[in-house]
């Protein structure tokens, strides 16, 4: 079993309130995410609106996948707690994974961060291929935020919001336990 700890950012034209309400809005991801190969959509939200405690299917490619809202506290932050077992051809692994959202305003932006705490537990035989689930996870990361942007900075501006660049990626390094 091995455990890693990366972070993702994004610089987001827009406040912290929008960001975390489209966060927030689980069942309608699909206005501003759309489906790959990691995910399809997100169902049995119960109880909606989202709040503490609300649990859900996260459905995709790699099958059905529990979670629940683990921390809330609009709109500085958001955490979930998911699991999934993994099957591709030979290989299987079981896979926890919280997620952390933070929301910074900073000047007319929002820095956001997305933090995993991600536990990787497959046969000793098959560790090899945990490189490739971990760029895989990486991959929809750095995905999931780009569309976040684009999505929420192509929406009509409000007179308060400067245009700048922002750019996706890892940041820092990733931690290893």
């Amino acid at each position: 079993m091995s455990t890693t700890h990366p972070t993702f950012t994004a610089r987001i034209e827009s406040s912290p309130e929008t960001i975390f309400d489209l966060i927030a809005d689980m069942p309608h991801y699909g206005r501003w995410l759309p489906g790959s190969d990691a995910f399809g959509e997100t169902t049995e939200v119960t109880p909606y609106p989202v709040r503490l405690g609300t649990t859900y299917l996260e459905g995709g490619p790699a099958g059905q996948r529990p979670g629940s809202v683990t921390e809330y506290d609009p709109p500085k932050h958001i955490a979930f707690h998911q699991t999934m077992l993994l099957k591709r051809g030979p290989l299987t692994a079981n896979i926890d994974v919280n997620i952390r959202y933070t929301f910074e305003p900073v000047e007319h932006a929002t820095n956001v961060t997305r933090a995993l705490d991600l536990t990787i537990e497959m046969p000793a035989f098959l560790k090899l291929a945990e490189p490739l689930v971990l760029r895989a996870f990486r991959k929809e990361n750095e995905r999931l935020l780009a569309e976040l942007k684009s999505y929420v900075e192509a929406q009509p501006k409000h007179h308060d919001l400067h245009p700048s660049s922002g750019e996706v990626g890892l940041s820092g390094s990733e931690k290893h336990d």
